[in-house]
C-alpha cells in the first residue's frame, strides 16, 4: 500500500486520514499536544475556551451530514453589531464538547504522533521521502507527504512556491469568570473600527460548563498585523480595556486570562485555490490557505484532494 506521512493534525490533515485509511498506510506527525489546528480548545480549571474557530455552517448536505456524524449541535441566538447596535438572529453549528471534537472524532481511528517537528526535507530517494524531526530523529520513509500546515510553513518543508492567497494573524483573548450568565442577551458579536473583532460567549454554546462564563475576544486581523510582534501582555492589556469598555464587565474579578497569537489565522479573499499536488514527486498540500477559511470550503479541498490521491 502506498506510504502516507500527513504533517499537522488539524481539520484538514484528520479529513485526509479518514479518505485515505482503506489506500493507504497513514502516518500523522503533529508538533502540538493536540487535534485540532486552528480548531483547537483550550482547557483550564472549569473554563474551556474555542480560540481558534467559533463555529461554522454547512450548505452541502454531504458537509452536513459529515458533521452531524462528528457531534456538531446548533448554536442559536442574538448576534449584535456592537458598533451599529443592530442585532439579528443567527443559527450556528459547532463541534462539540469543543470545537476540536471534529478532529478528535476522526482521530479515534489512527495513532498520531504529537510533539513531533518536522523539518524540511532533502532530495527525495529511490525509495522514497525520508523524514526527520528537528532532532534529527527519523521518522520514516515515505511515497507521499502531505502538508496541512500553514502556507509558510508548508513552502518551507517543501522548498517550493505554492500559489495562493495571504493568511493574515490574529490575536485570541481567552476571559474565565467563575460566575454564570455575565452577558446573556446575545451569543456573539461584531466589531467596527476597533482593535477587537470580534466577541462569543464561548460558555453559551452546546454542552459547555453553564457555570462559569467563557468569552474569547478575537482582534481585527489588520489591528494583529501591526502589532503581531509586540509584547502579548501589552497586546493583552489593549483587548482588555477595549473588551471592558464594549461589554461593560470589570476583567479585574476574571479567574482566568489568556492571549494566543495566530500567525496564520484567516484568508479574506473568496478566491479558492487548489490544493497542492505532485504526484510524480510525492508532494501534496491542503488546509485553510487554499479557500476563504470557511470549514465547509476546507472540508471540500481536502476531500478532493483525498480523491485525487486514491485515483492516482
Amino acid at each position: 500500500m502506498l506510504r502516507v506521512a500527513i504533517i499537522g493534525a488539524g481539520f484538514s490533515g484528520m479529513v485526509l486520514a479518514d479518505q485515505l485509511q482503506k489506500v493507504a498506510n497513514v502516518k500523522i506527525f503533529e508538533k502540538a499536544r493536540g487535534v485540532g489546528g486552528r480548531m483547537s480548545a483550550r482547557y483550564v480549571e472549569n473554563f474551556s475556551f474555542d480560540h481558534g474557530l467559533q463555529y461554522f455552517t454547512a450548505q452541502n448536505p454531504d458537509f452536513l451530514a459529515f458533521a452531524k456524524s462528528c457531534d456538531g449541535a446548533i448554536w442559536q441566538g442574538e448576534v449584535v453589531n456592537l458598533t451599529s447596535e443592530k442585532s439579528r438572529f443567527e443559527s450556528y453549528l459547532v463541534a462539540t464538547p469543543n470545537m476540536n471534537g471534529l478532529c478528535k472524532k476522526l482521530a479515534q481511528n489512527f495513532e498520531i504522533q504529537f510533539g513531533v517537528e518536522v523539518v524540511p526535507f532533502a532530495a527525495k530517494k529511490i525509495d522514497g521521502w525520508h523524514l526527520f524531526d528537528k532532532n534529527s530523529n527519523a521518522l520514516g520513509v515515505f511515497d507521499l507527504v502531505i502538508s496541512t500546515a500553514p502556507l509558510a510553513q508548508t513552502q518551507k518543508l517543501f522548498g517550493k512556491e505554492i500559489k495562493s492567497e495571504k493568511a493574515l494573524p490574529c490575536f485570541a483573548l481567552m476571559l474565565g469568570f467563575n460566575q454564570p450568565n455575565l452577558l446573556t442577551k446575545w451569543i456573539f458579536a461584531e466589531v467596527e473600527n476597533n482593535p477587537i473583532k470580534s466577541i462569543a460567549v464561548n460558555s453559551s454554546k452546546p454542552n459547555r460548563n453553564k457555570d462559569v462564563s467563557c468569552f474569547v475576544v478575537h482582534s481585527s486581523n489588520t489591528w494583529a498585523a501591526d502589532h503581531l510582534e509586540d509584547d502579548i501582555l501589552e497586546v493583552q492589556k489593549k483587548l482588555i480595556n477595549e473588551f471592558e469598555l464594549l461589554t461593560k464587565i470589570d476583567c479585574s474579578s476574571a479567574s482566568y486570562i489568556a492571549t494566543h497569537r495566530w500567525r496564520y489565522s484567516v484568508v479574506l479573499d473568496e478566491k479558492k485555490s487548489a490544493p497542492f499536488f505532485d504526484a510524480d514527486l510525492g508532494l501534496a498540500a491542503t488546509s485553510d490557505w487554499v479557500s476563504n477559511s470557511k470549514l465547509e470550503d476546507v472540508w471540500s479541498a481536502a476531500m478532493s484532494l483525498a480523491k485525487k490521491i486514491a485515483a492516482n
